[in-house]
């Protein structure tokens, strides 16, 4: 703003010295005009200067005066000297219309100048926008974004709910449980099937900065809020007797890009796959390193090929496992490997297609029942502890991973059984992606998505392998569980159909949204996947709707009503409202 300041005043100054030079072309532009010819160019250049706030009116009135008073004593000058002979007369009009520009003497366009030069030079000063190198160089490299939402949230919980569902991801994190009755006569912690939970005031805040370092790196990191340190949520629950809130390193990572088509990525952060909620939240930031490639047929610009690959670890051993023993556990880390490809065309100026296929192998998820463990002797952990999943939703099959030993000097039945729990299967996904951007009637946008995904490593006969039989995250009692009773799935869905701008940005922009999704339980990892579709995890089924309006320039208004129920197991019915108002920066 401030550049194009000094460019309007440099451009009228020299347009004011010039003026005497072009006198005489001024005079034919006049008489070809259709507008009223002007009286003098120096008072309208000055009165432009003025309009342009370079000039106080005080000024250019001082200006005028003097410019008119030195072009009548020219006047006279010239008027009381003969003409030489043959001399033409300066400025003297040559046809009808013509006007007399008079001269603009040196000394008014030096005061011009240098009046201009003034103004422009005290107004820098004291806005502070004409010094040069007034901020250091390396905040031109860095970059500050965020966003912010306010929500009110419900969960409505069908009566006909079953009630005392167990809550095995609550036991993980909280250690083992004692389900022997006969030495345990407390419940485990149990799931709320039937409660509802009304006005749920719940917040979400983040803050990134990402750094240019040159042409080929790039470094961000980003805090975030939220509950706790799960990975799908960044959501933050209001109460608390006003205490303040947590904030996280949510993002960490360098990037580098060798060329224009490649990309890699190390360090923590966005999910750099073409997926969607019915695999990975939508805030699940992922550890690890990517490459993603990009790049445009040659032969068809309009077809463009694209992919990733990457190596991402999800749980290490400890290294002091088990704590209290001379012989430590060997490394057992559990990863995921990814890899996708995929293509976007661009059939015309209305249609889109993007599509891609993609492979997730999770190695070592799988739980194995440990080594014969005598608790009763003073150990205090199992071999196959560190198998339980550090983070969990609900949905997978599970198997207890402790093979306790039973102590011979009390009764059999009396030997506490505290367990832990781990997945009964390993997850290797095949997924398929497909997106439809089109224009429907010429002027409303539609976006058309669907998603597909298998468990290609379920295996019923491994589940029952184990010398423990298999749970559900939904079922109460595994003792009731037989081969006849068990059912899971590998398989999973989604549908879903955008009316209006996908992501409204502008005011007045909206849309509509209805999608459906299905999701046995055993068909992805219940960690990882939408925390707000049936409360987070698989085993579930059911429509989503909801609607957004910007309201402002990157604020908008927006509804979503989930309600989703269980695919197998006991009745497990739950709907969430959310209403909220976001904004972003």
């Amino acid at each position: 703003m401030h550049r194009s300041r000094i460019s309007v005043a440099v451009f009228a100054l020299g347009v004011t010295c010039a003026a005497g030079a072009q006198a005489q072309s001024l005079e034919t532009q006049a008489a070809a005009g259709t507008a009223a010819p002007t009286e003098s160019t120096v008072i309208n250049l000055i009165n432009l200067l003025v309009k342009q706030g370079v000039l106080t009116k005080a000024s250019a009135n001082s200006l005028v005066a003097q410019a008119q008073a030195e072009a009548a004593q020219a006047k006279a000058a010239s008027n009381s000297r003969p003409a030489p002979s043959g001399a033409a007369i300066v400025n003297a009009p040559t046809q009808p219309g013509d006007v007399a520009v008079p001269y603009v003497p040196q000394v008014v366009r030096d005061q011009i100048r240098d009046q201009v030069k003034q103004e422009v030079v005290a107004q820098a000063k004291a806005e502070n926008w004409a010094q040069p190198n007034t901020f250091p160089e390396w905040v031109s490299r860095i970059k500050i974004d965020g966003d912010v939402r306010v929500r009110d949230e419900f969960h409505f919980y069908s009566p006909r709910n079953a009630t005392g569902q167990t809550n095995f991801a609550a036991i993980n994190a909280n250690g083992p449980f004692d389900f022997n009755p006969n030495t345990n006569n407390t419940l485990p912690p149990t799931l709320n099937t039937t409660q509802n939970r009304n006005n749920l005031e719940r917040y979400r805040a983040r803050l990134g900065v990402t750094a240019t370092l040159s042409e080929e790196f790039t470094a961000g990191i980003q805090l975030a809020s939220g509950n706790d340190n799960g990975p799908v949520s960044t959501t933050s629950t209001a109460g608390g007797g006003f205490a303040k809130k947590s904030i996280w390193l949510n993002k960490v990572y360098i990037a580098y890009q060798p060329t224009a088509w490649l990309n890699i990525t190390a360090g923590r952060f966005d999910n750099p796959f073409f997926s969607s909620d019915l695999l990975f939240s939508n805030d699940l930031e992922m550890d690890g390193l990517a490459a993603n490639f990009r790049h445009a047929l040659p032969a068809d610009p309009d077809v463009t090929l694209f992919g990733t690959l990457g190596v991402f670890p999800i749980q290490y051993t400890a290294d002091t496992f088990p704590s209290n023993s001379l012989s430590k556990g060997s490394t057992d880390t559990k990863w995921m490997f990814g890899g996708q490809v995929g293509a976007e065309w661009k059939i015309n100026t209305q249609n889109r297609v993007k599509g891609a296929i993609a492979y997730y192998d999770f190695q070592n998820m799988r739980g194995t029942l440990s080594s014969p463990c005598a608790l009763y002797l003073g150990q205090t952990s199992c071999s196959t502890d560190n198998e339980a999943p550090a983070f969990m939703q609900g949905g997978n099959t599970l198997i207890a991973l402790r093979n306790i030993v039973q102590n011979p000097n009390l009764a059999p039945g009396l030997t506490p059984d505290p367990q832990l729990f781990g997945l009964a299967f390993n997850y290797r996904l095949f997924d398929a992606k497909l997106q439809w951007d089109t224009v429907v009637a010429d002027r409303v946008k539609l976006r058309l998505d669907g998603e597909y995904v298998r468990n290609l490593a379920y295996d019923e006969n491994k589940a029952f392998s184990a010398a423990t039989l298999p749970v559900n995250n939904f079922d109460s009692n595994s003792a009731n569980v037989t081969r006849s009773d068990f059912r899971s799935g590998p398989n999973g869905y989604m549908a879903k159909a955008t009316i209006g701008e996908p992501d409204p940005k502008t005011k007045g922009q909206w849309n509509f949204t209805i999608a459906y999704k299905y999701l046995q339980p055993d068909a992805t990892l219940d960690a990882f996947n939408d925390p707000d579709f049936h409360l987070g995890g698989t085993n579930a089924r059911g429509y989503i709707l909801g609607a957004a309006y910007a309201v402002a320039r990157d604020t908008w208004l927006s509804a979503r009503y989930l309600s989703a129920k269980e695919v197998y197991g006991p009745p497990v019915s739950i709907d969430v409202l959310q209403l909220e108002l976001n904004a972003r920066f």
